[in-house]
């Protein structure tokens, strides 16, 4: 069982600890606010901009696209993936949920993937685990703007058109409330919904927005050429962009919630502990007082002697006799260390010296009653080697100490050894 000391000390590291989660969940709980507000405030028109490329990508005639960007190729030799983790932990599962995901949907693609990393901790368990991670970037604004992820966008864009990459995916945390964050992946280049025969595939894609069976059809003024050129490449921004917010609202979500946990178990496990705290103190000032209850009854054990023997040679002079002399005692500024002697401690010393036993000749000279009755007048329990211990006295008193440590070498748990031989 742990100390009280060392209890109180854990106490204090909880509550410090606590004091941090209070002041992260404060922190998240002032940012996820505006953060649900940017993803709210944006989602509809990024939908919106998601369903006109899709529209503009059925208004091609002749299987003819009408821009890059919108065109899917057969031949898929090798992908690029955007993951967007955070700077920080203290999230939860956010980060680890996200990292899982967009790695078991890599595997399941089954080609080269080319990883783009948004976030320090994306970035660190990707090399960690020795993937190829071929751009970082680390610590976006508290509240981005189209420029700050303008050239994540270019890099991608640029990978695509080179042929470099034959399909770009984004994997980010989609926010749902509060207390619920679903990693997905979102097929970012070409802007044309994944289409795919595996179910596992499928699951990890997220579903674009329903499109009307309607055709719409569009106005190009000055033409279709130099609109598409313009309106794509912002789109396809856009869609980073709402990712990006979306993964804030969800980083900023997660960790208020996982914060909020912390400090309840911080508050329930200092609860528990202050409870072992008390009944360690407990524990010890019961066994202090213990002692001290021991300690004034030998005391008293021996004060009565001595007012017995008084008495006595009161009473021997009233009669005409003389008193017998008491027994030799030790001097009180040298007594023997009695300690030495196996079975006999601290308090088992005091006991005897209480009882006149001050040096190893008084008690070498005893006898098995004299010290039973020494250690019943301070309420001790007897040691297994009493018997031995005017023995062990003789040694010490002829200053024989190697004889007495190979007598102590042949006790058994404090006895003497039997040789049943023979029994």
């Amino acid at each position: 069982m742990a100390t009280a000391r060392e209890i109180k000390k854990r106490i204090r590291s909880i509550k410090n600890i606590s004091q941090i989660t209070r002041a992260l969940e404060a922190v998240s709980a002032s940012r996820v606010r505006r953060a649900q507000a940017r993803v709210l405030a944006s989602r509809a028109f990024a939908e919106k901009a998601w369903e006109i490329l899709l529209n503009i990508q059925n208004m091609s005639t002749g299987g003819v696209p009408l821009h890059p960007l919108l065109t899917a190729r057969e031949d898929v030799k090798q992908v690029m993936v955007v993951l967007i983790t955070s700077d920080r932990g203290l999230a939860g599962a956010y980060n680890a949920n996200i990292i899982r995901m967009a790695q078991r949907f890599a595997m399941r693609l089954n080609k080269p993937v080319r990883y783009v990393t948004v976030g320090r901790k994306g970035r660190d368990s990707l090399v960690r685990v020795g993937a190829n991670v071929v751009a970082e970037f680390s610590y976006l604004p508290a509240e981005p703007k189209m420029a700050d992820i303008s050239p994540i966008a270019r890099l991608a864009i640029d990978e695509f058109l080179s042929g470099t990459v034959d399909d770009v995916f984004i994997a980010y945390t989609d926010f749902i409330n509060t207390l619920t964050q679903r990693p997905t992946v979102l097929r970012w280049l070409p802007l044309m919904p994944y289409r795919t025969e595996d179910r596992v595939m499928a699951e990890f894609v997220k579903d674009v927005p329903m499109v009307s069976d309607t055709r719409s059809d569009y106005e190009y003024e000055p033409d279709a050429s130099a609109i598409l050129e313009e309106i794509v490449p912002r789109f396809t921004e856009l869609q980073l962009y709402q990712a990006l917010l979306e993964s804030q609202a969800s980083e900023h979500s997660a960790r208020m919630v996982a914060m909020r946990n912390a400090s309840d178990n911080a508050v329930q496990l200092t609860a528990d502990l202050t409870l072992e705290y008390n009944k360690a103190r407990q524990a010890a000032i019961t066994s202090e007082i213990l002692d001290i209850v021991g300690g004034a009854s030998a005391l008293q054990q021996s004060i009565d002697d001595l007012a017995e023997a008084i008495l006595a040679a009161a009473s021997a002079a009233t009669n005409g006799h003389k008193a017998p002399e008491p027994a030799p005692v030790a001097k009180a500024d040298k007594p023997d260390d009695l300690t030495v002697i196996e079975g006999i401690g601290p308090k088992m010393a005091s006991a005897l010296r209480a009882a006149g036993f001050n040096l190893y000749s008084q008690l070498a000279a005893a006898s098995e009653a004299q010290l039973v009755a020494a250690l019943e007048a301070a309420g001790l329990r007897f040691a297994p080697s009493l018997p031995t211990w005017p023995e062990q006295a003789a040694f010490a008193a002829r200053g024989d100490w190697d004889g007495l440590k190979q007598f102590q070498d042949q006790l058994v748990a404090g006895r003497k050894a039997h040789n049943d031989e023979g029994a």
